[in-house]
């Protein structure tokens, strides 16, 4: 791969052109009304992530369907979905190429928001204060309903007027667990070998590139395993006979929130590099003609250009900064600024108490800026970790329980 600069456009297979090969990462909101439709707080959001100045814009987890969310107040986008609010998110975010996330979460999802969530395999509960439920088996029917839901959705937000979606396949939700013979252990066409556990992504991937658009983006985002390179690099190849535009190269999951720079046990991750996925990019990139984009970690300029010019990736992208201060990728890639500062909650005590919070912590803490963003407001820098591993858990079981009740109440009225 020849060496690239961040400020240099970035021509996607489908024909899509970046501006940058920066992209503004996917961030879960959780800002969506009760109906789970995107509303004025998305709308205000995007526009402010779009004049940001990054290359690509990624959407938060949108879900497939309704009955399984990954939090109470995620966008759901299906038949059900509001039509007209669904093009007024796409143009909001129309000053820049901006791609949906789309999403299942499997066995993520507590017991609040979903307490019989489905997986590969029957197996254990994400271990996290008792607040996830155990997850059964999909039947092969179920995987079959789970890939149309998925083309559906990519179809509905590109006839919406987004520039295409991002399949979400890695930090631990449904599709990844599919690939992880951790998780999957089934025995029919979805489990065994690589082939067969990336059988239901193969499929999403050739059936939206079937139905969409010519220049409709279809991306993949996927997570790094320590000592999974090779089978990255045979899905890489499989992902691009499939039709992908462009794969995301992240990792970590709730149980072990790689994301956040910490490993299973809570400790934090020591690299070479400043992202920890570096050598899982450089290898997916060497296996395919698509476009990988390493996503995690970078903090500074000089970490950037090497990534980018040394051809470990074709893109970066930066998430929890851009949270905070969405203008900071246009003057990033402008050469305002050469850092990436990266606030988050400070997690003190003991392993296995940052084990335990540091997802929570860090996904509630950055959705909590998000809000602020969506909400008109300044960034609220001074949140403890606590509160914030309190809105994860606390503040959403009881938005999922509200909206049980009203669910209820509707069936029950005449």
């Amino acid at each position: 791969m020849a060496a690239v600069a961040l400020n240099e456009p970035l021509e996607l297979p489908c024909g899509l052109v970046l501006e940058n090969r920066l992209c503004r990462a996917a961030m879960t909101e959780g800002i969506a009304g009760p109906r789970n439709d995107p509303n004025e707080h998305h709308f205000r959001l995007y526009r402010e992530n779009a004049r940001g100045g990054a290359g690509l814009i990624l959407t938060g987890n949108a879900m497939v369907d309704r009955r399984h969310l990954e939090r109470a107040r995620n966008v759901v986008v299906d038949a059900s979905t509001d039509v007209g609010a669904l093009r007024r998110w796409a143009e909001s975010a129309a000053a820049a190429p901006t791609l949906v996330q789309i999403s299942h979460p499997g066995r993520q999802t507590n017991r609040f928001v979903q307490p019989n969530p489905v997986a590969p395999s029957d197996g254990p509960a994400v271990p996290l204060a008792g607040l996830f439920g155990r997850p059964r088996a999909l039947t092969v029917a179920e995987i079959e309903e789970v890939r149309d839901r998925f083309i559906g959705a990519g179809e509905r937000v590109v006839t919406a007027g987004f520039a295409g979606v991002e399949i979400h396949a890695a930090h631990g939700y449904l599709l990844d667990s599919f690939l992880d013979p951790a998780h999957n252990r089934r025995t029919d066409a979805y489990g065994g070998p690589l082939e067969h556990r990336a059988r239901l992504l193969v499929e999403i991937v050739s059936g939206l590139r079937s139905v969409l658009p010519e220049r409709a983006a279809i991306a993949i985002k996927l997570d790094s395993r320590e000592g999974g390179d090779d089978e990255l690099s045979q899905l890489a190849g499989l992902l691009e006979r499939a039709g992908a535009d462009l794969l995301e190269i992240s990792g970590g999951s709730y149980e072990s929130p790689a994301m956040l720079g910490l490993d299973a046990e809570g400790r934090e991750i020591q690299t070479e590099h400043e992202s920890p996925f570096w050598n899982s990019a450089a290898a997916a990139s060497a296996a395919t003609a698509v476009p990988v984009m390493l996503t995690g970690g970078f903090r500074t300029r000089a970490e950037v250009d090497q990534a980018l010019s040394s051809g470990v990736c074709a893109m970066v992208g930066v998430g929890r900064p851009l949270a905070v201060w969405p203008d900071l990728a246009g003057r990033f890639v402008r050469g305002e600024v050469d850092v990436l500062e990266r606030p988050a909650p400070r997690l003190g005590g003991p392993a296995p108490v940052r084990k335990m919070l540091g997802a929570a912590a860090g996904s509630g803490w950055h959705r909590i800026q998000l809000a602020r963003t969506a909400d008109g407001k300044p960034p609220l820098m001074r949140l403890p970790a606590l509160l914030a591993a309190l809105d994860y858990t606390t503040v959403d079981s009881v938005q999922a329980l509200l909206a049980r009740r009203a669910r209820m109440k509707l069936a029950c009225d005449p």
